[in-house]
């Protein structure tokens, strides 16, 4: 009911008040003009976007799809150090949705870092499912992480099958020729064929 009274007193004015809305509001007894005052303060946001000091950067679609990726793939490293299975299967659904999202980018070619983290993760999951005795010391909720990770994996990774296998042929570790080299180990793979 307060919210009906609040509504009514910002449409019809302070003025039309009823007597449930005197009872329930003896502290707001004021004037019509601290009112209209406190009414047109309820709207009046004062907004950090209005400073001149504020310099906004346009960034192309490309290079926001690029900074999200790094951004997922720094975590997803950081998880594998620690052996965080669950965090990097989370890590990896939100680095999957950000590709999904950003396919006129990847349909130019995908970028050396992301195929070197999904040829990474393969070889993870491999490593840790292959240790059956530190598997069964994995916690539950590790354990589980480490599988989800693996079916995720195998079901994700097949349109990048062909890019994968071209890397693991030539895995060089040189971020800076990310696009050069990208290009070439896929011309170099068709020629040998």
């Amino acid at each position: 009911q307060n919210k009906e009274n609040n509504m009514s007193r910002f449409w019809a004015g302070a003025g039309s008040s009823s007597d449930s809305d005197s009872e329930s509001d003896d502290s707001y007894s004021s004037t019509d003009s601290e009112d209209v005052g406190r009414a047109t303060n309820r709207w009046n946001v004062d907004s950090d976007s209005d400073s001149s000091d504020e310099v906004r950067v346009v960034k192309s679609a490309k290079d926001r799809a690029l900074e999200t990726f790094t951004a997922h793939i720094k975590a997803i490293r950081n998880a594998m150090k620690i052996k965080d299975n669950k965090t990097i299967g989370d890590q990896f659904d939100d680095l999957s949705k950000a590709m999904v999202k950003a396919k006129k980018v990847l349909a130019a070619g995908v970028p050396r870092k992301l195929v070197r983290i999904l040829c990474d993760l393969e070889d993870y999951v491999k490593e840790n499912l292959a240790d059956k005795a530190a598997f069964k010391k994995l916690s539950a909720g590790q354990g589980r992480g480490l599988n989800r990770l693996k079916l995720t994996l195998k079901k994700h990774n097949k349109p990048y099958a062909a890019v994968m296998a071209a890397y693991r042929k030539n895995p060089i570790e040189d971020d800076s020729d990310e696009e050069s080299s990208d290009d070439d180990s896929e011309s170099s793979s068709d020629d040998s064929d």
